[in-house]
């Protein structure tokens, strides 16, 4: 991990994402004052279960990947967080501990707002909790999706639901490994590879070293609809 540095050039524009997509001039001027950039290696530990909440975070780039390790050492993934994403928001809330592992996938750098920052800002302007309580709400609708997309869609159209979901508002190239999509839909390695396989023979997507590049978004998104 790199110091964290001022950020001195932040534009509306980069900050208009997430929570603050709809967030009034006031509010985006205070968070790029208070903000720092914050740089991490791949595999870099951003936080850890069970840390003390000390900041919320936007992806400026990288990847962020959100899980748990079981006692018997198997990781599960919840989610990858892309470019533009914020994170970290609960536990800042609730003041309880991180409650996942967030792990850099790639160099990765980071827009942190600090604690203080953060609950100063909501107090300084209380209409940026009702855009983070949206932000939550969406959250849990995506994840009451996924819930129900696991009882009922089959694997492939989980699969490539999943990919869509971590595709948004990037180039379509989605970091991440077959293992780490197997356990975001329970499946194992070797059931994703042969549908990721598949869907390569079809020109649907590209596999790369830890990526897996969509060529054919719309036909992904045929198969979740199906």
């Amino acid at each position: 991990m790199k110091g964290v540095e001022p950020d001195k050039t932040l534009l509306r524009g980069v900050l208009a994402s997430g929570w603050l997509r709809n967030a009034p001039a006031a509010v985006l001027d205070a968070v790029a004052k208070a903000a720092r950039r914050q740089r991490f290696s791949s595999g870099a530990m951003i936080f850890a279960r069970g840390d003390a909440p000390t900041n919320f975070c936007m992806v400026l780039s990288g990847r962020v990947r959100m899980s748990r390790v079981s006692t018997g050492g198997r990781e599960s993934v919840y989610s990858v967080v892309g470019r533009g994403r914020w994170f970290g928001e609960i536990s800042l809330l609730d003041g309880k501990p991180r409650t996942h592992d967030a792990i850099a996938v790639g160099n990765t750098e980071l827009l942190v707002l600090g604690r203080r920052e953060f609950h100063r800002i909501l107090a300084a302007h209380p209409e940026g909790m009702q855009l983070i309580v949206q932000q939550i709400c969406a959250r849990l609708r995506v994840a009451f999706d996924n819930a129900e997309s696991a009882e009922q869609a089959p694997v492939d159209a989980r699969m490539a639901a999943r990919l869509l979901e971590l595709a948004d508002r990037t180039d379509h190239v989605v970091h991440i490994t077959a293992e780490d999509l197997g356990d975001m839909v329970n499946r194992s390695r070797q059931t994703v590879a042969k549908y990721l396989q598949a869907w390569e023979e079809k020109g649907w997507v590209r596999r790369h070293y830890r990526q897996i590049e969509l060529l054919a978004p719309a036909e992904l998104k045929r198969l979740v609809r199906a």
